[in-house]
């Protein structure tokens, strides 16, 4: 099953760097992915979370340090400064963007031919922590920039990723 978890999880971080890099300018320093051995996971205060359904069933999400968000509405925006309460609602909408646009060019369905359904971005403010459900496993993906950090975690089913899973081959 090693395969299916590369097939899975490294299309969307290589989708993260290279959209990062050459669509909005953002150095990408380095990259670390671990199995995550916990409940839950904290949550950065900007998390975007996706659903997957279909043959592949998924919590993605994707969490962005103020600094990096900052930069991506700068981008997205063409320099254009906006201030307090249209601010708040341009980098909610730029952080859901930057998650729906990276996930939903890069999800493969790796286990069939069948449709891969994803849910619509849903920005998670309020949120620490996110549980996961019996039987499933959280991987996390560290993403750093120049200008801060991006986390980018998928919680699925064990049976999708194997035992014999070697991140150091990511």
């Amino acid at each position: 099953m090693y395969d299916t978890y590369s097939q899975l999880l490294v299309p969307i971080i290589n989708r993260l760097k290279s959209f990062l890099e050459d669509d909005m300018n953002i150095a990408v320093i380095n990259d670390e992915s671990k199995i995550i051995d916990s409940e839950h996971i904290t949550l950065k205060e900007n998390t975007v979370l996706i659903g997957t359904g279909g043959s592949v069933q998924l919590i993605i999400t994707m969490g962005f340090d103020d600094e990096v968000l900052d930069k991506l509405v700068e981008e997205f925006c063409y320099g254009e400064i906006y201030e307090d309460e249209e601010l708040v609602e341009i980098q909610d909408s730029v952080a859901c963007e930057v998650s729906n646009t990276v996930i939903g060019n890069a999800i493969k369905n790796p286990i069939d031919d069948s449709i891969i359904n994803i849910t619509p971005p849903i920005l998670i403010h309020e949120a620490k922590s996110l549980a996961k459900y019996k039987n499933s496993m959280i991987l996390e993906t560290k993403i750093s920039t120049v200008n801060g950090d991006i986390q980018l975690t998928v919680i699925g089913p064990k049976d999708v990723f194997s035992d014999k899973l070697n991140l150091k081959e990511l």
